[in-house]
């Protein structure tokens, strides 16, 4: 078996600053490879630094830059397992606090106290004490130095009065703290009659690993340690033998998780007069899994799943691993709770999974094998098949058509003529029949070009579409084993009369009679001068054929108007793509309603319906050589109702605000305003508010839709999170996500705490403002070793866009 596993992994260590620290590792079978991480990134050995030799690590000289954690990677043919981490760090002592009380009084024949602040250290210090000028590092019969570092005194005496300091002894460093002051101890003869709880003075609350050793101090003047009892939520703490009284503290040399409750500490005197003081006790269990992962054999094309059952308090946090390094997310790789789902394996998910459970008392992992056998194929299947679709004469469209296969099939696209290829040489052209002369800007004299992508993915591009391209297409996905097609309709409708845009005159426009059923309405708007000349046919023809599309027109007025039933869409011209742009078209829809349209010379007016509505643009110039890729932007109506006026320019900047220019047709052909690109940030409009879902005990989904992009693409949205009731700051839960996915998986979260979640929507301007922040939200943890999860789902893990009007969801 080649299969790596650890015989011995590195151990975590203090070391006092410019000690030496040497790691250790070792792992089977001989063969396997071991190399080192430090704070997950591959550590190389540096001479007179750091040192690595076959089967060990050193650290020659211990400092702030090699403290840190260390893992060991064992790697064969098989794949890679890396280790638990070690984490190195100096040993330190604090000084101890200056502020003690001067004073001490005791009566003869009762209890004193002698408190001490126990400052920092690494590791745990031991404590002593200075006694009358005498070292008192252990307990004796009548001094008890406690688990907390405080001195109790039993059976005071005449010979007790005196000056008493606590020391701290760091046992790796060798430093050696003393108080400054110290206390002293008055020792009085007369006794009030009177009894006291010295220690502790106020409700504790204590967490304890189980199996460790546990004392729950509680010293008491004034009564013999006969008359204090403890009790356990309300009975007896020693009816279970495992607890016992050491004076009057209550003692156990073996937590079990049973153990967790509340404890009291009651003192009574003969006179009914009654004290206690409570404990409230958390037994921790370290991180265990119940069930592991097995090793699996799939053909290629399978889901796998991977299981791994972890159980501790506080519940442990989950991270999977493949060949020892944190497994990337897909829409492939899915891990959800305990489970690592895998869809389509191929021969690159082949190696070593590990899942690495940590809860804070300690690491614990599983590994399995996964071996992905060569399959002898598969049948394409269509995972979606193309719709059928209208487009207006001269536009373009894109028909989309995805399978999967063993191998991934390839796509083809067929027309009535035959089958359609992506070289502009070989674009189809029309039947042969008479048609009217050309006009520059009109579909007959630019020629039909098409485009299609690559296999396993074949969208169908179609530019300048005329009439005779409607009718059907076929998609057909092929491999080895056999094809699959499938087939939808393009119907292509003209354009109204009065789309010759070269003809209008500034302020005029032309609406199609035809909506689409997504946007309202289309607006022409020629972008030369009525008395410009115009190329001839021919040579319009010519210069298309070298000449490409314009760019997308850049569109600057911002994402919200002032006025509720009125938008003034400004914007300036992308590339021509060598030939001058002689027309631009608008479409604009209420998002859940249809609007008519209305338009002028330099600046488009987009009229609404409702106050606080939103509304979407879309833009598109066109030249000779055809329309290019369309500008998008949403707008939201302003709330409040303006005063009628029958002024429709758009409103006076703010006092302070230079006027915008107003570039003349003279020096710009496009007739538009041109505003001060400081005015308007571009950057979109605050998503909304997000919602949140239970994705696991110790992770969320995050879900939220965006508004106005700021004329430009949003091209990642980021989240951030805030824990709620310890004055945490806002902190990055995930940047980079894609602007085709609206839902985040947040993981790590602290089970039973209270968070807040915000999203952030980014484009080429910059970052959004933050959305309002979402509801408080519980994160769900488990309450008992096995988990009783609501039925609360389904929760979307993933969303991709397939195309312009389909989109892919996936759920648990």
């Amino acid at each position: 078996d080649l299969t790596p596993r650890f015989i011995s992994e590195p151990l975590s260590t203090v070391q006092k600053s410019g000690g030496p620290v040497q790691l250790r590792c070792s792992a089977e079978p001989s063969t396997a490879h071991l190399s080192w991480l430090f704070n997950g990134e591959p550590l190389d050995s540096k001479v007179g630094e750091v040192e690595i030799q076959a089967g060990s690590l050193t650290i020659v000289s211990l400092s702030l830059s090699t403290s840190g954690r260390y893992q060991c990677i064992a790697n064969s043919s098989v794949g890679a397992v890396v280790s638990r981490p070690a984490t190195v760090s100096m040993g330190s002592l604090a000084n101890f606090d200056t502020s003690v009380k001067p004073a001490i009084a005791a009566e003869e024949g009762g209890t004193a106290f002698i408190g001490c602040k126990v400052p920092e250290s690494n590791p745990k210090a031991q404590v002593r004490f200075q006694v009358r000028g005498k070292w008192l590092e252990q307990s004796t019969d009548n001094y008890l130095i406690l688990p907390s570092g405080n001195l109790q005194i039993l059976n005071v005496s005449l010979e007790d009065k005196g000056s008493y300091k606590c020391a701290a002894y760091n046992p790796v460093t060798h430093d050696l703290r003393i108080e400054v002051t110290g206390r002293k101890l008055v020792v009085t003869r007369s006794s009030s009659g009177l009894f006291h709880i010295l220690h502790p003075l106020a409700p504790q609350s204590l967490a304890a690993p189980r199996h460790s050793a546990l004392t729950l101090e509680c010293v008491v003047s004034g009564l013999p340690p006969a008359s204090v009892r403890w009790v356990k939520d309300g009975r007896d703490a020693l009816r279970k033998g495992r607890w016992k009284l050491l004076h009057s503290h209550l003692v156990t040399d073996r937590l079990e998780a049973s153990d967790s409750g509340n404890y009291s500490c009651v003192v009574g005197n003969e006179s009914g007069v009654v004290k206690y003081v409570n404990y409230s006790l958390t037994v921790l269990e370290p991180a265990s899994i119940s069930k592991g992962l097995q090793d699996e054999t799939v053909a290629s094309g399978a889901t796998v799943h991977f299981w791994c059952d972890v159980w501790g308090s506080p519940a442990p946090t989950l991270t999977w691993l493949h060949n020892a390094a944190p497994l990337r997310l897909s829409p492939r790789h899915l891990p959800t709770g305990n489970r690592l789902q895998i869809h389509g394996v191929t021969r690159e998910d082949s190696g070593l999974y590990q899942c690495v459970a940590n809860n804070g008392l300690g690491f614990v992992q599983s590994t399995g094998r996964l071996d992905v056998q060569p399959d002898k194929g598969s049948r394409p299947a269509f995972v979606s098949s193309p719709a059928s679709v209208t487009v207006i004469d001269g536009g373009d469209v894109t028909l989309s058509c995805n399978a999967t296969g063993l191998p991934l099939p390839v796509i083809r696209w067929y027309d009535s003529r035959g089958l359609l290829t992506s070289h502009p040489s070989q674009g189809l052209p029309p039947k042969p029949q008479k048609a009217p002369p050309a006009t520059p800007g009109s579909a007959a004299a630019q020629p039909t070009y098409f485009s299609v992508s690559e296999a396993g993915s074949g969208s169908l591009h179609i530019r300048n579409v005329t009439s005779e391209r409607a009718g059907e297409y076929t998609c057909e996905a092929i491999n080895e084993h056999g094809s699959v097609a499938s087939r939808a309709f393009l119907t292509v409708v003209p354009l109204a009369t009065g789309t010759k845009t070269e003809e209008m005159a500034p302020g005029e426009m032309a609406q199609s009679d035809e909506s689409d059923g997504d946007f309202g309405a289309e607006t022409a708007f020629s972008s030369s001068p009525p008395a410009k000349s115009h190329l001839d046919a021919a040579a319009a023809e010519k210069a298309s054929n070298a000449a490409a599309p314009p760019e997308a027109p850049i569109i600057l007025s911002p994402p919200q108007t002032p006025k509720p039933d009125m938008y003034n869409l400004v914007w300036r011209p992308g590339r021509d793509g060598g030939l001058p742009i002689n027309a631009y078209f608008v479409k604009y829809r209420k998002l859940d309603d249809s609007v008519s349209a209305a338009g002028s010379w330099h600046t488009v007016r987009v009229p609404g319906s409702e106050n606080s509505s939103l509304y979407e643009v879309l833009m598109v110039a066109r030249s000779a050589a055809g329309e290019g890729q369309p500008a998008m932007l949403t707008f939201r109506t302003s709330k409040e109702r303006a005063s009628s006026s029958k002024n429709t320019q758009a409103p006076a900047p703010p006092v302070g605000i230079p006027k915008h220019p107003v570039v003349h047709e003279g020096t710009n052909n496009f007739g538009v305003v041109l505003p001060d690109l400081s005015r308007h940030s571009g950057v979109p409009e605050a998503p909304d508010r997000p919602t949140i879902s239970t994705a696991s005990e110790s992770s969320v989904y995050v879900t939220w839709i965006p508004r106005a992009n700021g004329g430009s693409p949003i091209t990642a949205f980021k989240v951030e999170y805030k824990r709620l009731g310890r004055n945490s700051d806002w902190l990055i839960a995930a940047d980079n996500i894609s602007p085709s996915k609206l839902s985040v998986e947040v993981r790590n979260l602290e089970p039973g705490e209270m968070y807040r979640f915000r999203v952030i929507a980014v484009n080429n301007y910059g970052e959004s403002p933050r959305s309002a922040a979402s509801r408080p939200y519980q994160v769900a943890g488990f309450t008992s070793r096995f988990s009783n999860r609501p039925i609360t789902g389904p929760h979307i893990a993933y969303t991709e866009a397939i195309s312009d009007t389909q989109i892919m969801l996936k759920w648990t």
